[in-house]
């Protein structure tokens, strides 16, 4: 179960159609410039509803449900150009031109910057699939069909080296984890398992190389405690990515915007997109060079 949201405003829905006619839902809170959020893989809007609210004072926060969840119900999309098309529906409709993507969702931003009129890029460790291993994901897709989430958030974990360190047996992450997909928060999770293996098939082909054409200021976010195998996709966009600042928050790992540190993020993103591109360092924050 997502955090819950700390502060008062409202949450609105809307949505817009896509080039194929499906309609792209989101959730949005706040007033001002419009400010789009994407979500990262394996999950949907409602957990960044604490980061939206964190920055609703000054922005319109609009947080989009990729395909295959929440307020769009399609079918997961497994082509880079439908998830671009469907970031640029809720662009067009919201004016957006500020955007900030976390993990999975970060690599479509950047995707979606390069072809869309965006004037500030904020991004949150986008893991370039073409820099992870990917040969857990078999067996993950077959987890899911014989109704073992238990086994494929395992898989998962270990092949992107997210849980627990090498020793603990694979066994026992799997009960572990068999048993926090039987509580709320975990039968959550494993609802939008499925939706990860067509993002990641959409995903793959994307290098760090293309981003050289960035033209608008980028904010590459990390935390201090993110597993290595993250990173490195970090460190090839840092060669990429002309205009790009980094800063890194300490004591937070992957899920710095979402479940850990939410308003340390949204202190960063707010100096971030409200000074035009340049980022300040916040209280939990420290710049790095780049």
């Amino acid at each position: 179960m997502p955090p819950a949201a700390s502060s008062p405003h409202p949450v609105t829905s809307g949505s817009a159609p896509s080039r194929d006619g499906t309609r792209i839902g989101w959730l949005e809170v706040g007033q001002g410039p419009a400010l789009v959020v994407l979500h990262g893989g394996g999950r949907a809007a409602t957990y960044y509803l604490p980061l939206a609210q964190a920055l609703a004072d000054r922005f319109r926060v609009v947080v989009p449900d990729r395909r295959g969840r929440g307020q769009t119900p399609a079918p997961a999309a497994d082509r880079l150009d439908v998830l671009i098309d469907d970031v640029a529906a809720v662009v067009e409709a919201t004016g957006a031109e500020r955007l900030f993507g976390h993990s999975g969702g970060g690599v479509v931003a950047l995707e979606a910057a390069l072809r869309l009129p965006i004037r500030q890029l904020a991004l949150y460790e986008p893991p370039l699939v073409s820099a992870l291993r990917l040969d857990w994901l078999p067996a993950f897709e077959a987890a899911l069909a014989a109704d073992r989430p238990g086994r494929a958030m395992a898989l998962f974990m270990r092949g992107l080296e997210l849980g627990p360190p090498s020793w603990v047996p694979m066994w026992l992450l799997e009960l572990l984890l068999g048993l926090l997909v039987r509580t709320r928060a975990g039968r959550d999770m494993a609802a939008l398992l499925h939706t990860m293996p067509p993002e990641v098939r959409a995903l793959r082909g994307v290098t760090a190389d293309a981003f050289a054409a960035l033209r608008c200021p980028t904010l590459l976010l990390t935390g201090d405690r993110t597993p290595p195998a993250l990173l490195r996709a970090v460190d090839a966009l840092i060669r990429s990515i002309p205009d790009l600042r980094r800063q890194v928050l300490p004591g937070v790992s992957h899920n710095g915007p979402d479940v850990e540190a939410p308003a340390a993020v949204a202190a960063v993103l707010g100096a971030f997109f409200a000074g035009g591109g340049a980022a300040a360092s916040g209280a939990r924050a420290r710049a790095v060079a780049t």
